[in-house]
C-alpha cells in the first residue's frame, strides 16, 4: 500500500507562522480596541480563526502575546534579529564624531520609540492589573537601559562625557529623556511631532551629555 506523502517542513513552518502572525495581528487590534483587560483568549482565536487551545499552545497567557508583539516592533523587523543587527547601529558605532552620534542617536530612538509607541501605552495599562504583564514591562526597561548603557559607551569611544558625568549617569539621563512614557507624553499630550521629538532629544542629549 502506498504511504501518503508527508508534506515538506517547510510548509509546516510556513503555515504555523502565518497562523502565529494571524493571533498576533488580531490580539494588537483588540488590545487597540477594548484594552488589555476587556480581551480575552477567546476573542483573540475568534478574530483570528483559530482554535482557543491554539493561542493557548502558542502563548500560555496575554502578556506573552504583548511580548511577542513588542519585540519585533522595537527591532523593526520580524525575523528574530535584535535590535543592534540593523545597519543604523554599525553607522552610530562607527561615525568619529560624537555631536554627528548623539543626532544618529537621537533618530534611531526617535524610531524604534515612535514604532512601538502604541504597544506601549498598552502595556503600560496591562502592567497595572496583570502581574505576568508588569514582568514584560520591567523586562523591556530593564533590556532599554541595557541598551542605552551600549549607546553611551559608543559616544565614549570618542571621548570624554560633560564633566561630572559618569557613563552610570550617561545612561540614566538616555533613559530619563528616551523612554515610552516621555515619548507619549510629547506626542500624545502636547502634540509634538515624531521630528519635533527628535530635535528636542538632540539638544537635550548634547547640553547633558557632551563636553
Amino acid at each position: 500500500m502506498r504511504q501518503a506523502v508527508k508534506p515538506p517542513r517547510t510548509r509546516r513552518a510556513e503555515r504555523a507562522e502565518e497562523t502565529r502572525r494571524r493571533i498576533l495581528v488580531a490580539a494588537t487590534s483588540l488590545f487597540t480596541e477594548v484594552g488589555f483587560a476587556g480581551t480575552t483568549i477567546e476573542a483573540i482565536a475568534g478574530r483570528a480563526d483559530v482554535a482557543v487551545e491554539t493561542v493557548y499552545s502558542r502563548f500560555r497567557n496575554k502578556a506573552n502575546l504583548l511580548d511577542a508583539i513588542l519585540a519585533p516592533a522595537i527591532s523593526g523587523r520580524d525575523d528574530g534579529r535584535s535590535l543592534f543587527d540593523r545597519p543604523e547601529i554599525d553607522e552610530i558605532r562607527s561615525c568619529p564624531d560624537q555631536g554627528a552620534q548623539i543626532r544618529l542617536l537621537a533618530r534611531f530612538s526617535r524610531g524604534v520609540l515612535q514604532r512601538t509607541d502604541r504597544i506601549h501605552r498598552i502595556l503600560q495599562t496591562a502592567a497595572a492589573v496583570d502581574a505576568n504583564a508588569a514582568a514584560v514591562e520591567r523586562l523591556d526597561q530593564q533590556n532599554r537601559h541595557r541598551g542605552q548603557r551600549a549607546y553611551v559607551d559608543m559616544l565614549l569611544a570618542n571621548g570624554p562625557l560633560r564633566d561630572g558625568v559618569t557613563p552610570e549617569l550617561a545612561t540614566d539621563t538616555y533613559a530619563a529623556l528616551a523612554n515610552p512614557t516621555t515619548y507619549a507624553f510629547f506626542t500624545g499630550q502636547r502634540g509634538w511631532t515624531p521630528e519635533q521629538f527628535e530635535e528636542w532629544l538632540v539638544d537635550s542629549l548634547a547640553r547633558l551629555l557632551l563636553p
